[in-house]
């Protein structure tokens, strides 16, 4: 099918882009906020337990550690000992 050149033209005179517009702004309704801030307040005192309860895990990996640490330095100055009793012999 052959169109005349007019058409055309009144065919993309007539096409305009499209505009998305924005969604229009809910308002946020009282229940709706103090139930959020209620989920929220209830999250932070999660997390507080939680961070609480990883602060004493960690206090006792850090005495943990300080009981491996002198166990190693025991038995290192130990085998040091021997070495120098052996080579003084």
């Amino acid at each position: 099918m052959a169109t005349t050149p007019g058409i055309k033209a009144k065919a993309k005179a007539k096409a305009k882009p499209r505009v998305r517009k924005a969604p229009a702004k809910r308002k946020a309704t009282a229940p709706v906020v103090t139930h959020t801030q209620a989920q929220l307040d209830g999250h932070e005192r999660e997390c507080a337990a939680r961070y609480a309860s990883v602060l004493d895990k960690l206090k006792a990996l850090d005495k943990r550690m300080f009981r491996m640490e002198a166990t190693n330095m025991t038995s290192t100055i130990a085998v040091i000992g021997l070495v120098i009793a052996t080579f003084l012999k």
